[in-house]
């Protein structure tokens, strides 16, 4: 995901999984400020521990992981005519829909 700006200079470029170091070079590369959020719990933590120290060198990349917390997980809020309300406050953001409500909390890794 890109945000140009009317220039066409790509400002902002969000990554989603466990990029490999050569596309996040090129994204860093191109990009006023790069975002990777990783997913898949045990996978991304072993991503991490195998590239972490490599992508130090990147000044403008952070890497935010975020893990659901609460009783509801996101499949849950999913349906066909899906509704969502979305609040961010302090490093949460919360989803919801009716009587569901799925919790995200941020970790920053870089």
């Amino acid at each position: 995901l890109w945000q140009k700006s009317l220039s066409g200079e790509i400002e902002l470029w969000i990554e989603l999984g466990q990029p490999d170091e050569k596309r996040l070079r090129r994204a860093c590369g191109r990009a006023r400020q790069v975002i990777v959020y990783p997913y898949a719990d045990r996978s991304a933590g072993i991503w991490w521990q195998q590239n972490g120290a490599d992508f130090q060198r990147f000044d403008n990349l952070s890497v935010i992981k975020l893990t659901v917390t609460g009783e509801t997980a996101l499949d849950a809020l999913v349906n066909k005519s899906m509704n969502l309300n979305c609040s961010i406050q302090e490093g949460q953001v919360w989803l919801g829909e009716d009587n569901l409500s799925a919790t995200l909390e941020q970790t920053r890794w870089k």
